[in-house]
This record gives C-alpha cells, sequence and structure tokens, in this order.
C-alpha cells in the first residue's frame, strides 16, 4: 500500500480536492481520495509527494489503430479520404509482423506516458494482442471486420469467432468486434457482427458518418468510394441502400440495444434521435477531425441530448501524438463555450461509460481501480485548477493502472520523494 500526495486532487470532474492524496491498496484499488490531512496513519504508509501537481483519474482513448503508430507523419493529406486510404493500405503492404509489433508496443508507451490507462483499440490482424497481454495498459481490443462480400460473410465470423475462443480476457483486457465501416462491411456480415456480440456478451462499434463521401455512397452510390472498391475489386454486385449512415444502421438491426459510433461527423437532427433513441455512444476525435479538415463536429448538439460523448485519438496516420491530454486542450482551445468540467467528462468517464466500465474506472472513489495521471503543471495566473491542466506546457509525470506504476518522468517513486 502506498499514498500519492498532490497540490490538488479530481476525484471526478466536479469534485476537486486541495491537499489532496490517494491510498491505494495491495489489490490496486482505491482505498481512499480526500484531503491529505484525514489520513490518520499516514506515517505507516509509503508517501510519494508529487508537489505541485493535480492527481486525476487515468484518461480513456475510445479509439484508437496503435498498430499504425509508425505511419506518423508518412501519408499526405490533401482532404481527400479516399486518397488517404489508398496511402495506408500501399505503405502497409511492406510491413512484416515484426513492424505491427514494435508499432503497438511505441503506441502503448506513448499512450501511458501521456496519462491515458485505458484504450479501445482497433487491431487488423490481430498481432496487437500480443503486444497488449504483456503491456500494464488496461484496454479493450476490438478486431476489425473487413469483408465487402455477403456470399462469404459467416466464413469471415466463423474466423473471428475461432480467434476469440484462444483468448482468455483478464482484469486488464476485454474483447469486441469492429465491423470496420459501411463501404467494407457488406449488411449481411453487419448483422453477424450484431449477433456475435449479442451472443458472446461483446461490446461492438463501427466507423460511421466520418466522410461526406461516405454520406453519397450510401444515399446515391456514387463519388469517390466507389472507385475506390472498384480498384480493389470490392464493390461487385452491391446496390446502394438509399439511406444515410445512422438510418443505414437502424435498418440493419446495428443500433439496437446500443454500440459505440466512432466520428459521426455528417448527422442530420433525426440521426441524432435516432443515436439518442437507441442509447448509443459516440466518439469524437478533435486532432484527427481537423486533420481531414472536416466542418465542425456537431458534438455541442450531442451534449445537450442524453447521448454520451467520449474522446478518441484515432492513429498516428491522422494525428500527431496519442494522448488523450492533448484532445481535451485542443477542445479548450478552440470551444471556449465548452466548461473544463464537461471536457475532462468526455476524457475520463465517458469512455468509461461506453465500455461499461464507470463503476470500475474514470473516477478516483473507494473501490475503483487506482488508474491515475498526474498531470504538473505551472500554477501561475490559474483561475481553477482546470486553468493548469489544459495549459500548453501541463505535462503527465506519472501513471498508474492498477495501483501499478506504469510512467514515472521524474523517477519519484524509485527515489522514495
Amino acid at each position: 500500500m502506498y499514498i500519492l500526495k498532490s497540490k490538488y486532487l479530481l476525484k471526478d470532474p466536479d469534485n476537486v480536492i486541495d491537499n489532496g492524496a490517494v491510498i491505494i491498496d495491495d489489490g490496486g484499488m482505491v482505498q481512499f481520495a480526500g484531503q491529505f490531512k484525514d489520513i490518520d496513519d499516514f506515517d505507516s504508509y509509503r508517501t510519494i509527494d508529487l508537489g505541485n501537481t493535480a492527481i486525476v483519474p487515468g484518461f480513456v482513448n475510445a479509439h484508437t489503430h496503435l498498430e499504425l503508430t509508425h505511419l506518423h507523419k508518412c501519408i499526405n493529406s490533401n482532404g481527400n479520404f479516399t486518397s488517404w486510404i489508398r496511402q495506408l493500405v500501399d505503405k502497409k503492404n511492406d510491413w512484416a509482423e515484426s513492424e505491427y509489433a514494435l508499432s503497438v508496443r511505441e503506441g502503448i508507451k506513448s499512450s501511458l506516458k501521456s496519462g491515458t490507462t485505458t484504450v479501445i483499440d482497433i487491431t487488423r490482424n490481430g498481432i496487437a494482442l500480443n503486444e497488449l497481454l504483456t503491456s500494464k495498459i488496461r484496454k479493450s481490443l476490438f478486431f476489425e471486420i473487413i469483408n465487402f462480400n455477403p456470399d462469404t460473410a459467416e466464413d469471415t465470423i466463423n474466423d473471428f469467432k475461432e480467434q476469440l475462443t484462444d483468448i482468455k480476457a483478464d482484469g486488464l483486457l476485454s474483447i469486441g468486434i469492429f465491423p470496420h465501416a459501411p463501404y467494407t462491411v457488406s449488411e449481411r456480415l453487419y448483422r453477424e457482427c450484431k449477433g456475435i456480440s449479442e451472443e458472446f456478451d461483446i461490446e461492438i462499434a463501427t466507423h460511421i458518418a466520418e466522410t461526406k463521401d461516405e454520406v453519397e455512397f450510401l444515399t446515391r452510390g456514387t463519388g469517390h468510394f466507389v472507385s475506390l472498391l472498384n480498384d480493389f475489386n470490392m464493390l461487385g454486385n452491391w446496390k446502394h441502400p438509399g439511406l444515410s449512415p445512422i438510418n443505414y444502421l437502424k435498418n440493419i438491426g446495428f443500433l439496437e440495444n446500443g454500440c459505440i459510433l466512432i466520428h459521426c461527423n455528417y448527422i442530420t437532427e433525426a440521426e441524432i434521435d435516432l443515436i439518442e433513441t437507441t442509447k448509443s455512444n459516440v466518439v469524437f476525435c478533435p486532432r484527427s477531425h481537423e486533420y481531414f479538415l472536416h466542418g465542425e463536429h456537431p458534438f455541442f448538439i450531442l451534449k445537450d441530448r442524453d447521448i454520451n460523448i467520449a474522446l478518441g485519438t484515432d492513429s498516428l496516420a491522422s494525428n500527431d501524438t496519442l494522448s488523450i491530454l492533448d484532445e481535451m486542450k485542443f477542445i479548450r482551445k478552440h470551444y471556449h463555450d465548452l466548461k473544463p468540467e464537461d471536457i475532462f467528462y468526455m476524457g475520463t468517464i465517458a469512455g468509461a461509460v461506453a465500455l461499461k466500465m464507470d463503476d470500475r474506472i474514470g473516477r478516483l472513489y473507494p473501490g475503483y481501480y487506482a488508474d491515475i495521471a498526474v498531470i504538473e503543471f505551472e500554477s501561475r495566473d490559474m483561475s481553477n485548477v482546470y486553468d493548469g491542466i489544459f495549459s500548453s506546457n501541463s505535462e503527465c509525470i506519472l501513471t498508474t493502472v492498477s495501483g501499478k506504476i506504469c510512467h514515472d518522468k521524474n523517477r519519484l517513486a524509485s527515489s522514495g520523494h
């Protein structure tokens, strides 16, 4: 057991405590979170004094592709999404399995360094599993499903079921299924994926309404995706459904009992109603959104409805860091009307809600996992602690997952500080 002590403690976005401390028990759980002076027998614990910092709940990255970490600044983007996909495929064609493994490993290290304690990671080839299993980060690994041929949908699902039976989930690992997008997954396969998620009680997510091209593809059967799929011999005899993206998912039963919807950049008011009534979650990736030159994201509208909105980084193929702290700083800089507490909620509790883990992570309450980030910042000109956390020079100096120290920039733990 040990104590983390700091100038500030955020138990949750609305609960800031001065001169706070957290007691972490031997099982990696929060035993106490409050003012340091309220610990009667603090002399009996090892105490790590973190000084002028804030102890906060570890961040949850609700959408990333760690396998693509090595593609940072390797792809030129001009706002044409299908051109970006073509370059992505070309770059990965020459990768050996070791390249994928190293990419995942470095993505994990970068995530922990930035205070992210939980990731929802998407794996295309399953290589990420071995790297994630040996890491200390909390992870929900979603297996990406791609097959636009309805005639072989069952074979694709059987392959996934075979993989699933060989995986032993544990306290740090859960498994999900990720039908990639409406332009790479047939309607039949989408239905099969939904059935698997319910049969095995695993979470399901998909990219949806990411681009205007996707909307055109589904509603009119024209545009850049038609050319892309023809070039990859994937289009076959496909007939466009004549529906907008969210309406398409509703029509095939994908939204029933909720799911995780990645992006939702181009949606209508009626589609927002569908998201709300089905209790589905939305993941917004702010800096990747900017990278692709999208229009303004509707998350302000979503926030005012009963819709859970979490934050993701997407991959380094469309971003500069895997830091949810950086995503929150970006939102704070560009959306001044949004309360900092709401931004912090999106980076912590909302991701936990999407994973149905908000009774275990996202807050620093007794009985929760001791998933913690410690943020250091200058305290000058601060009106509240969020001014410091979201300042341009703030950084994570210590990260714990289930009480285990995974990142310690200043080696405070080893020095006994």
